[in-house]
């Protein structure tokens, strides 16, 4: 067979059956086109075989038990021609069911249930054959991106997301470093053992950093097994699934060349009567290739790096993510316009950020040729970077809620129809799990959204009254058996969506938690939080009090639930904090929501033992 595929836009079956259940009349559960079917009907198994040899056949519908042979003696033959194309048979023998599958059949199908249910029996049919063309293109995408990446001088590699597992590796790993790609796979570690010891601990702490979610750019040097040292670039990138990190996917290329020419460089540009660390300001020289190649005593003290540290990072890694782009155009320009200044926040070695003014020069040889650039950094104030920072930030923010809008709800909604249709074919609790698991990813989606347009929309204040903003709320969550008091009747001045919402998760937070926890610990992310058993969490808390009551400055929400420990008071606003199976952003939008109107929140215990939110700086209404 040809090991060209793509999804059809037609399904051509053949039906081998005596009493055949499937014409071309029959409608597709989820409304597909009827074109899409196209159906060959024959009541023996040679003449179906001959079919199969003549004709293009998607995916075979047969009986167990035909007039010239048995289903599984037929299914067997069909093997010996075609080991791929999808079988589906049908039967009324739990035996034949049994063994069905495990002796060459695809998929079974009992008769019983396909009589008069045409649909059905259709729609298993062609999902069938529909995953046989997805794996089929799969396989065959894999296996041309794999002899695309043996043509390739650069080692590609793909780790899992804790770097125990290599899923992937190019053969230009035994070309850098001199290692075979079977003694990596016995051993994923491997490669560190070449890794030069002054630094390996660079190396470490970038691996933690993409595990963790972050990209990384940065060289070495490896040491080949003959003694032979060579320098390496490699950058790597995090590819992240519902939160976590399940694979890396990176680059690695020799650039011991470069590194040769970098240092012959160095030698012109460093002369002994430029005393550069007597400069308060930042000092850089940048070769050719826009690589840092010196510095003076000020870059070392500002950015934390040892000397030894900068000579081999490169120049993208001493400024944060969202400027490196920017950076690079602003050296480009130096090179084409003799000059250029920029500003950027310079990355420390403990990650935090300090913002800069940059300016710099083209340099040139005796002979006109190009040394490279070279000026000074100077550092500015924190004001016009926030403002900066805070446009970029919105513009990341509108960029976020688009992707959340499209790139996630669509695949939900499918994954949503498809559930709906497999609920029409198997009663299964399975099924259940999973579509509380999206209902879950949808409230994740509606959460992540309301953090963006919080972080983005301005503030429309005016006057709400406490009282009716908690009773409306009540009306809208989920609170079940659970009682409300309020001790308020103030009117504050605020944004009357914004506070309801904030008094919508509030309530929502003390009624999910208003049962006793257990304690699990999220290995991934190094974190402990409580939940409750499943049977519990779902439906509202019973027995549970919850007071809505006025500061001198503000107001309060308690309960006397069970509370939250005292050493997590402080992490309780963070995304990804839960107490309950909710996504774990209810309290993170709360936070913005009060950071948003210039108030603070803290958390405290009740007197009654549970949770205690208290919201000041409020400005209160007056008549």
């Amino acid at each position: 067979m040809s090991d060209t595929y793509a999804v059809a836009d037609s399904i051509h079956v053949l039906q081998v059956d005596d009493t055949p259940l499937l014409d071309e009349t029959v409608e597709f559960p989820d409304g597909r086109d009827l074109d899409l079917l196209t159906l060959t009907t024959t009541d023996r198994a040679d003449s179906a075989l001959e079919r199969l040899e003549d004709d293009a056949i998607d995916g075979i519908v047969a009986a167990d038990d035909l007039p010239d042979r048995s289903g599984r003696a037929f299914v067997d033959a069909v093997r010996e021609r075609d080991s791929d194309v999808p079988v589906l048979l049908l039967t009324e023998s739990e035996s034949v069911a049994t063994d069905a599958v495990s002796n060459g059949a695809t998929d079974v199908f009992r008769r019983d249930t396909a009589v008069g249910r045409g649909d059905l029996l259709a729609n298993r049919i062609r999902l069938l054959v529909e995953h046989h063309q997805s794996t089929a293109i799969a396989s065959q995408t894999r296996r041309r991106l794999t002899e695309l990446a043996e043509q390739s001088n650069e080692l590609l590699w793909v780790f899992s997301g804790d770097w125990t597992e290599i899923q992937f590796v190019n053969s230009t790993y035994e070309t850098i470093y001199g290692r075979s790609v079977e003694s990596l796979r016995a051993d994923p570690t491997e490669f560190m053992t070449a890794i030069h010891p002054t630094d390996q601990d660079r190396v470490i702490q970038a691996m933690q950093h993409v595990s963790a979610g972050d990209a990384a750019d940065l060289e070495f040097r490896v040491t080949r097994p003959d003694g032979e040292q060579r320098w390496v670039r490699a950058e790597a990138q995090p590819i992240v699934d519902d939160g976590t990190v399940t694979r890396i996917v990176g680059v690695s290329r020799d650039i011991t060349e470069r590194k040769r020419r970098e240092s012959e460089r160095a030698t012109e540009l460093d002369s002994s009567d430029t005393p550069v660390d007597a400069v308060p300001d930042l000092f850089y020289a940048l070769d050719e290739n826009g690589d840092l190649v010196r510095w003076n005593d000020a870059l070392a003290t500002a950015t934390g790096y040892t000397d030894a540290a900068l000579a081999s990072m490169t120049l993208a890694a001493l400024f944060a993510t969202s400027d490196r782009e920017g950076v690079r155009q602003s050296i480009e320009s130096a090179f084409e316009t003799d000059e250029t200044s920029f500003e950027a926040d310079l990355l420390t070695a403990d990650g935090s950020t300090v913002p800069y003014e940059f300016t710099g020069g083209r340099i040139t040889a005796a002979d006109g040729s190009t040394l490279g650039v070279a000026g000074i950094g100077r550092e500015i104030s924190t004001h016009d970077s926030r403002q900066q920072a805070l446009e970029q930030q919105n513009e990341r923010l509108d960029e976020f809620a688009s992707v959340v809008s499209h790139d996630l709800r669509n695949p939900l909604d499918v994954a949503r129809g498809q559930l709906e249709l497999a609920k029409m074919e198997h009663n299964s609790e399975h099924l259940d799990a999973v579509k509380r698991a999206h209902d879950r990813i949808g409230q994740l989606i509606e959460d992540l959204l309301t953090l963006a347009r919080n972080g983005e929309a301005a503030l429309d204040s005016e006057p709400v009254p406490l009282q009716t903003v908690v009773e409306q709320c009540w009306q809208t969550v989920e609170t079940g058996d659970a009682t409300l008091e309020l001790r308020t009747s103030a009117v504050v001045r605020a944004d009357p969506s914004r506070l309801r919402q904030l008094f919508e998760n509030l309530i929502r937070n003390s009624v999910e938690h208003g049962q006793t926890p257990h304690t699990e610990r999220q290995e991934d992310a190094g974190e402990q939080r409580a939940t409750t058993p499943r049977s519990q969490s779902q439906g509202a808390a019973t027995d549970l009090t919850i007071t809505v009551g006025e500061l001198d400055d503000g107001f309060y929400v308690a309960d006397d639930g069970v509370g939250i420990p005292a050493d997590e008071h402080e992490d309780v606003f963070e995304g990804g904090y839960s107490l309950a199976s909710s996504p774990g952003f209810g309290l993170r939008i709360v936070d913005e929501i009060v950071d948003t109107h210039g108030w603070s929140i803290t958390v405290a215990e009740s007197d009654a033992g549970g949770a205690r939110f208290e919201v000041t700086g409020v400005e209160f209404e007056t008549a």
